[in-house]
């Protein structure tokens, strides 16, 4: 430990006006750097960010709490650290900010473990990094070699750019492709559209991702829509049994699983994915992507029998929650594994009785605890990793956030609120008509537990709501058989 720390260099961290990643490209490494979390920042908020090496929501006020990690200025050190930030006042969080690393040997473009994305840095890896060169570790900050650093990171910015600008419409293109697709399947008592219902969520949710490899910058929504139909349509046309609607929703949702894997920076660029844009979510799967694929990993759980709907249940939760390449879900790791405990209780011959139940719940939390420790024990990092780690105390405290973090998202907008109201009724109404399918009721069972444990109550509503239809729409009109 001696030896490391005598051969740890100085770090100095200088804020300093608004720069061109150029002016240092050649003697360091390069960055953009989001400054905030939320939809809202300030030049107060991103200085405590940078210097408490941490987060707070904007709809909480942005302020991170507990003691500063590092202090700004200081003298010449052998590792300088660049960063600029968002003049004085509150402004709406779109813009990213130059950052740049001199000395150590950082040099081209600067890579984050947080974020997964080349040239994508935020605030809050500054102070943590700048802990570790100074101890002799591995920082959360790298850098790898690039012909043209500047270049690259003005193509990141546009690709992040049309992606936060394409996000609305894609949204809306999926609602249009769920609710056509259903009101035909109903109308019509059509079981190709009530299979096309369910097959154009993972389709859509796949096609933005196929529209971000191609690095479509310009109509990502109408471009999505068109690949979602032509992966939709003939899927649905073919999978008349049990058997291959079952191949159907496996091949849409494992080609999403590799590409979390395989190419975690294209998922995130996608329209529908996360906001790293936003500070929120860098990689892996949003509150939003989670739910929206609950519907369709339910219902190939319940087309399969055992073994393999255990198989296809550990599967999901690995994708999911392993922090360190896929999902990074912490909380949608809970979500999937009470869904899969709901229909495998439902399954069961007998009436679903409270003794039943309780040893499912006790599962849920058994399977959830093993996979978050074993994620951890990987190197994972989550929020409910660090979570658990700290105890029964900082678990609820956790909990408690998210839940105000929450309700917060819901009622800071008149028009989230109208739409979530909407929503709760929506699945108020499909919970009580008869008959349900255990896919249903296993859905809405683990939309309960994604208001207790996630923090976009919002979202959840609103995209649990539509994928509660296309399960109903689903359950009514296909009978699939072998």
């Amino acid at each position: 430990m001696a030896a490391n720390a005598a051969a740890a260099p100085r770090v100095a961290v200088r804020v300093v006006p608004l720069f061109s990643p150029q002016r240092y490209a050649s003697i360091g490494a390069v960055g953009s750097m989001v400054p905030a979390s939320g939809s809202t920042v300030s030049r107060e908020t991103a200085l405590l960010s940078l210097t408490h090496g941490k987060l707070e929501n904007s709809l909480l006020g942005g302020e991170p709490k507990g003691k500063p990690l590092i202090s700004l200025g200081g003298p010449p050190a052998p590792v300088t650290i660049y960063v600029a930030l968002p003049p004085p006042g509150k402004h709406h969080n779109l813009d990213r900010f130059p950052i740049a690393i001199v000395g150590d040997g950082y040099h081209g473009l600067l890579l984050s473990s947080a974020t997964h994305i080349p040239g994508l840095v935020s605030i809050a890896d500054v102070a943590p990094s700048v802990r570790s060169l100074e101890r002799g570790q591995k920082p959360i900050l790298t850098s790898r070699p690039a012909r043209n650093a500047p270049a690259q990171l003005a193509t990141m910015n546009a690709r992040l750019n049309a992606a936060h600008f394409a996000r609305k419409k894609s949204t809306r293109v999926l609602i249009g492709l769920v609710f056509g697709f259903a009101a035909l399947a109903l109308v019509l008592r059509s079981p190709f559209f009530g299979r096309a219902t369910m097959l154009a969520i993972p389709a859509m949710v796949l096609a933005s991702t196929i529209a971000s490899a191609l690095h479509i910058e310009r109509g990502v929504p109408w471009w999505s829509g068109a690949i979602a139909l032509a992966l939709t349509l003939p899927l649905a046309f073919v999978a008349r049994t049990r058997t291959l609607f079952a191949w159907a929703l496996a091949a849409l949702l494992g080609a999403y699983a590799v590409c979390l894997g395989v190419s975690p920076a294209t998922v995130s660029l996608a329209a529908l994915g996360p906001h790293p844009e936003g500070g929120g979510r860098f990689f892996g799967l949003t509150n939003q992507v989670e739910t929206l694929l609950l519907g369709p990993v339910l219902a190939l759980g319940a087309l399969v029998e055992l073994p393999l709907l255990a198989v296809v249940a550990l599967a999901s939760l690995v994708v999911v929650g392993w922090s360190r390449q896929l999902g990074a879900d912490g909380g949608g790791l809970i979500v999937y594994a009470a869904g899969f405990a709901t229909l495998a209780l439902l399954g069961l011959r007998g009436r679903v009785t409270v003794t039943r139940a309780a040893l499912g719940a006790a599962a849920v939390i058994a399977v959830g605890l093993a996979l978050v420790g074993l994620d951890a024990l990987t190197g994972g990092s989550s929020h409910v990793t660090h979570a658990v780690g700290g105890g029964p105390g900082r678990v609820f405290s956790d909990l408690g956030h998210r839940l105000h973090l929450s309700w917060r998202g819901i009622v800071n907008k008149t028009d989230h609120l109208e739409i979530a109201i909407v929503s709760l009724i929506t699945l108020a109404v499909l919970a009580l008509l008869r008959p349900r399918s255990r896919t249903l009721d296993a859905l809405l069972v683990a939309l309960i537990v994604s208001l207790a444990v996630n923090d976009s109550g919002f979202d959840i509503l609103r995209f649990g709501a539509l994928v509660a239809i296309a399960v109903f729409t689903w359950g009514r009109t296909v009978r699939l058989r072998d």
